[in-house]
């Protein structure tokens, strides 16, 4: 049995820590953080070196890799910062979807200035009525001779004010049952791509942390867009969605992951320079013990995460039914114990850590989300204890455990 990561691997993870060292730096972190703002540039700049779409096909200019060397460089980049980590991979993730179900042409068009750094992609799939449960939607999709016609409202579309184009999941059969009768489409942002209608963009405000992107309102008033749009086989939409989110999930939990070592790197450097009573507050035990279980807790997290994502790039016929069980692990888990993490750093810092400056606040903040989207923590509960049900019990004991 070998822990270690591969020489590839391994220089990946370096060369994604040395890019954050040069590129994510502190005034530019304040500045997105401040004025709501895009790091498109920087988003540019790790496209041109390789960072993003490592794991799309080769052919469209990406890396051709796995999850697991995806997983490290989100891992590096929230590590360094959470606001530009998160931002730059939240870039280019709902772009999976075509990856995982769309066609060779929808690859080109789409994801090739994507890797890139040309475009930015977005998701649409929660609105007003369906947040958790994504097995009806009210946005409707309607067949014509030459096209299809989108009605309907998406909300906390990630990306919606810059987005070049979104991925949208709309029911088509409204006859069908639950999680049937759905279909993926590609919406671009232009409207010389529309056979007509209306496309309408409300940023929706005041948000808790992920500041540095856009979270929106999307609403399709009779948005007709070309057949050639439609992602995967119609009427499998939510099964297109559920693939996706077998890969992102474990990535958004190397989100928090990197977003929880990022928050300790800096308490225990704290704890060493910090001086109270003629001595670094790091010798004191109450200080002390916090940052050792800390350490115990990350040691957990981050051998989950790459266990998760090792299992997805190496999956088989024996073991595909159980995945989902591990990424919906990794979805609960490390988000969650990310957040009590880095909430313990903040009291490290003491009252120093209630400010932005600091860092940590922020890393709470951005951080909270990773336990609401691409399926709240709860939801990952019911998807393990469905899972569980369901496996043979031989199987759980002889390959598992």
């Amino acid at each position: 049995m070998d822990f270690s990561l591969t020489k590839e691997q391994q220089d990946i993870k370096k060369a994604a820590a040395e890019f954050t060292k040069g590129e994510f730096l502190p005034e530019l972190a304040q500045e997105c953080e401040l004025n709501h703002q895009y790091p498109r540039e920087l988003f540019r700049k790790a496209a041109k070196l390789g960072f993003i779409g490592l794991d799309y096909p080769e052919e469209i200019g990406g890396g051709g890799m796995g999850i697991l060397e995806n997983v490290l460089v989100v891992e590096e980049f929230c590590k360094a910062d959470s606001g530009l980590g998160m931002a730059l991979h939240l870039g280019y993730i709902p772009s999976k979807i075509i990856k995982t179900c769309g066609s060779a042409e929808q690859m080109r068009t789409y994801l090739a200035p994507l890797v890139k750094g040309d475009s930015i992609a977005a998701v649409s799939l929660s609105e007003p009525n369906h947040g958790s449960d994504l097995t009806h939607m009210d946005t409707t999709l309607d067949e014509r001779p030459d096209g299809f016609i989108l009605n309907g409202t998406k909300v906390f579309t990630t990306n919606a004010a810059y987005a070049d184009f979104f991925v949208v999941l709309a029911q088509e059969d409204r006859e069908a049952p639950p999680g049937k009768g759905m279909t993926t489409v590609i919406v671009e942002r232009d409207p010389a791509a529309w056979l007509g209608g209306e496309l309408e963009i409300n940023e929706l405000p005041h948000k808790m942390g992920i500041r540095m992107t856009s979270s929106g309102e999307v609403v399709f008033h009779n948005l007709k867009i070309p057949r050639k749009n439609i992602i995967g086989q119609r009427g499998r939409g939510l099964h297109n969605v559920l693939e996706f989110l077998d890969e992102s999930r474990v990535e958004i939990g190397a989100q928090a992951l990197g977003n929880a070592e990022g928050a300790f790197l800096k308490a225990l450097q704290h704890a060493r320079d910090r001086r109270q009573f003629d001595q670094p507050i790091l010798e004191f035990q109450a200080v002390g013990h916090k940052l050792a279980r800390i350490w115990s807790r990350l040691q957990s997290l981050k051998w989950i995460t790459y266990h998760a994502a090792w299992l997805i790039d190496q999956r088989s016929e024996k073991t595909a039914a159980s995945i989902p069980l591990f990424t919906s692990m990794v979805k609960h888990h490390v988000p969650e114990t990310a957040r009590a993490i880095i909430d313990e750093t903040i009291s490290i810092f003491g009252g120093y850590g209630y400010f932005l400056e600091q860092d940590v606040e922020r890393r709470y903040r951005d951080n909270r989300i990773v336990e609401i989207y691409e399926g709240t923590v709860e939801v990952q509960l019911n998807n393990m204890a469905r899972i569980l049900q369901k496996l043979s019990p031989d199987f759980i004991r002889s390959t598992l455990l």
